[in-house]
């Protein structure tokens, strides 16, 4: 495997509530979706993260949204809850969600059905090895800290 070699990960998550939209000031139905979240990220080769603990911060978040109508929690409760911005209020919180357990996030596709997808994508990839090479440098740096921190206690 090369030195420069990512794990790339893929993983659906799923919200099931209700929302009605507004068009032309117009109030439409309530409805449910089943909302599919398809999630893909990068992790260093030299890492092992379980798809659970990915998994479990996403869930842990959509938690509060889960069965509820969505026009009556924030912001959806000022933000019309379409695809789109459901996806653009969600990403960036994810984005951070994934990065606090050692991932980069590249793109999330959310489908409301089979045949409907938004993507959302953050940045290049060149710019994603360019974390992955810093995530690196600091802990190659805290091992060899570690390292001289222990030789010095021994001494």
């Amino acid at each position: 495997m090369r030195n420069d070699a990512l794990r790339e990960y893929k993983f659906k998550l799923y919200l099931n509530a209700n929302h009605y939209v507004i068009f032309n000031g117009k109030k439409g139905e309530s409805h449910p979706h089943t909302w599919e979240f398809a999630i893909e990220l990068l992790v260093d080769k030299d890492k092992f993260i379980m798809f659970l603990d990915f998994e479990k911060a996403i869930d842990d978040f959509l938690e509060p949204f889960q069965d509820k109508l969505l026009n009556d929690i924030k912001p959806f409760d000022t933000i019309i809850p379409t695809l789109e911005n459901m996806l653009d209020y969600f990403a960036p919180i994810f984005y951070e969600e994934i990065k606090k357990i050692g991932g980069l996030l590249i793109k999330i596709e959310a489908s409301e059905t089979p045949s409907r997808t938004y993507v959302y994508s953050f940045r290049g990839r060149d710019e994603y090895l360019n974390d992955i090479k810093e995530h690196m440098n600091t802990a190659l740096n805290n091992i060899v800290h570690s390292i001289v921190e222990e030789s010095l206690d021994e001494e």
